[in-house]
């Protein structure tokens, strides 16, 4: 009689294929040939006593299951990395593989400083950062697919550490705006601000409802009892982005998404007020798992950064998290 053992390496395949949806694509990943690769998935379903997955000629799915499993094993993947990084090295010189998932909002100004600063600063720390809207940032937190996250709207998440970064004032931004504000004889807007009950004359593009950033605009309408007009729903940056370039629409935005357009003249700003739209980003974990050494060293460069890019104006807003606190 063979007995089949559950292991480490079989979990990581399982949790592989689960993510990208085929075997064969998994294969690839994994860089070990699919049928190797399926008998590991059928000496696990025997361990198991269960059918994992559900084969069609379009990839596979998670059974009832293995959706049961899948909490589990990426728990257990994670807290063998996490032993493995406090075993093998200590806060004055942290080691490991380090998961960070940043709102796309904020990608373009963080992704690349905080990689090369992690790079110079912990050369054996191996930093993985990816972007996604908000809402789908804070999935993959929670899910366990990433370490932690830079998000906003952290506040009402539960089961996790929040860290708040700092505060930031959305601006409505878009082609020829000072045209269309002097055509209007706009009385609420100076050369820099506009006045919400204003926005009321301009075609929007914005999140679906759900994701933050439509949520804080939203609230804002609400409470100035002004509806807007939402003509656009766009669910990622590069939509939102691109409709705002092509001037089919103005976008209610944090500056620092269209920086580099602002700097050349292509599109212009006002800063809402009246009321203003702001927001709280904040590095976010999830709670009682332990962060590694390697984890607590990327949090404090998140930290350092976004302190950083305030004092020097690259990000538009109120640090939260000084760097006199992270001493």
């Amino acid at each position: 009689m063979v007995v089949v053992v559950m292991n480490l390496k079989q979990l990581k395949y399982f949790l592989t294929i689960a993510e990208l949806g085929s075997m064969s694509a998994a294969s690839r990943a994994l860089f070990i040939a699919q049928p190797a690769l399926s008998l590991q998935i059928a000496n696990l379903e025997t361990e198991l006593a269960v059918s994992l997955f559900a084969r069609s000629v379009k990839g596979v799915t998670l059974t009832s299951a293995g959706e049961k499993l899948i909490d589990h094993a990426r728990t257990i993947t994670r807290q063998v990395e996490t032993a493995k990084d406090h075993v093998s090295s200590d806060s004055f010189s942290p080691r490991g593989a380090v998961r960070l998932v940043i709102d796309g909002s904020k990608a373009y100004t963080l992704l690349a400083p905080l990689l090369q600063r992690c790079a110079a600063a912990y050369p054996n720390i191996q930093l993985s950062v990816t972007d996604a809207m908000s809402t789908h940032a804070a999935q993959s937190l929670i899910e366990g697919k990433v370490d932690m996250a830079v998000i906003p709207g952290a506040e009402d998440l539960i089961g996790v550490e929040v860290t708040p970064l700092y505060l930031e004032p959305l601006h409505l931004i878009g082609k020829k705006l000072s045209k269309k504000i002097n055509k209007q004889q706009d009385q609420g807007a100076n050369d820099e601000c506009i006045s919400f009950a204003q926005l009321q004359h301009f075609p929007l593009v914005a999140p679906s409802k759900g994701f933050n950033l439509r949520h804080h605009i939203d609230e804002a309408a609400l409470q100035a009892q002004h509806p807007l007009d939402i003509k656009y729903q766009q669910d990622t940056g590069l939509s939102l982005r691109c409709l705002t370039h092509h001037g089919m629409a103005y976008a209610i935005l944090p500056l620092d998404v269209m920086a580099a357009e602002l700097r050349l003249g292509e599109l212009e700003s006002l800063k809402i007020i009246d009321p203003p739209i702001q927001r709280v980003h904040s590095l976010v974990q999830v709670s009682g798992q332990g962060p590694s050494h390697a984890m607590q060293a990327v949090a404090l460069l998140v930290k350092i950064l976004v302190d950083d890019l305030c004092t020097n104006g690259t990000l538009d807003g109120q640090c939260l998290a000084h760097k006199k606190a992270l001493n």
